[in-house]
């Protein structure tokens, strides 16, 4: 039988997305993290980051998720209640052409090679970096930011939520998750981001930074106070972005500090809801920063969840030991290797040798044993 193949007319295809499974992909602005999560983020979805203890690593992200819709022209909307959404944007990284090296030259003459068994030299090289060699995505350099002519021609919408005094709404605790959706609906129902059919369609990308941080917190007006249990608007929230942004083409890139819920279900509850999850374990601060084991890495990246939109085989990760590193002018995310011992020690001495009973178990000695 003759195969066919499903004609895909160029006019509608969006710039900045390629097809899988019938559905529009964006590229995370990280070409590794692309690579470990199946290629992109699809259309109509939730992304969810884990944040690290000081949430340094998750706003890095977040830069490259905007700075990625604004070098393919797509909508952005960007949303904060912990800091203002204008600054945000005025720190994103600057394209370039081919990756950057900031890798310090190791010498190359025969001296300084490692020497190893004649039997490994053959074998291929561990590849540790993750889409290096992809088509699909850009390259950006941390060190330079994009100029503000260029940001003022972007289609940018700013959700200030820490500016916003809002009454009492019914369905939520605290009045900012009603506004933020409220707003998000109002531009998700424009008919770029509805019909995928259209030739003037495009990305809409929301980003909204630390969601569920103590500002989110419900503020309780009878005993003014502050309420802990404040789970159950985040979760509403999830549930109801999901059901705005699902068949449309507009992909949510949220972050999380989930390490300050006080209620472990939270958690659990959390990603259920979501498309795609991931967590971000920075070594800062921890005695994993001190230790020479993992003296190439600034941390730990966990996948927590990918779904499976319009198929029924989810995709699976090349590798679940990954480990992320910060450079000057890039981030990258890397198969966790742990470096070879090449000294002798006591231990391993010790390990080598026979080990002999203390005790005489059953008149059994070393010297008994016949070979």
């Amino acid at each position: 039988m003759s195969s066919f193949h499903k004609t895909v007319d160029s006019r509608l295809t969006i710039k900045g997305t390629k097809l899988k499974n019938n559905l529009p992909y964006i590229s995370s602005g990280v070409l590794s993290l692309d690579h470990v999560i199946g290629g992109g983020i699809p259309a109509g979805s939730l992304f969810i980051v884990e944040e690290d203890v000081l949430g340094n690593y998750s706003r890095i992200l977040i830069k490259y998720f905007l700075a990625e819709g604004v070098v393919c022209k797509h909508a952005l909307f960007i949303a904060s209640a912990d800091e203002n959404p204008e600054e945000i944007i005025k720190e994103l990284p600057i394209p370039c052409s081919a990756p950057v090296d900031d890798e310090i030259s190791l010498p190359t003459n025969e001296v300084d090679k490692m020497k190893i068994a004649w039997r490994y030299e053959g074998l291929s090289q561990v590849e540790s970096s993750f889409g290096s060699n992809t088509n699909f995505g850009h390259h950006f350099d941390l060190s330079k930011h994009i100029d503000g002519e260029t940001i003022k021609n972007t289609d940018l919408t700013f959700c200030n939520l820490s500016k916003l005094q809002e009454k009492e709404v019914k369905g939520f605790k605290n009045p900012l998750y009603h506004t933020l959706l409220a707003n998000i609906k109002n531009i998700v129902d424009k008919d770029t981001f509805k019909n995928r059919k259209t030739v003037n369609n495009n990305i809409l990308r929301i980003s909204i930074q630390s969601l569920g941080s103590p500002v989110w917190m419900a503020m309780d007006s009878e005993n003014d106070t502050v309420t802990s249990n404040y789970g159950q608007d985040l979760i509403k929230f999830m549930y109801s972005l999901r059901v705005i942004l699902r068949d449309t083409n507009a992909v949510a890139f949220i972050s999380v500090p989930s390490h300050l819920f006080e209620e472990e279900h939270t958690v659990k509850r959390l990603l259920y809801s979501v498309d795609n999850a991931v967590k971000i374990e920075s070594f800062a601060g921890s005695s994993r920063e001190t230790n020479p084991v993992y003296k190439d890495y600034h941390g730990l990246f966990h996948i927590t969840k990918l779904s499976a939109l319009y198929s029924m085989v989810p995709f699976v990760p090349p590798s679940l030991d990954l480990a992320f590193k910060l450079k000057r002018k890039r981030f990258l995310i890397e198969k966790l290797h742990l470096p070879p011992e090449l000294e002798e020690t006591s231990e391993r001495e010790q390990d080598d040798i026979t080990a002999t009973p203390s005790v005489n178990c059953g008149g059994f000695k070393k010297k008994d044993i016949d070979f």
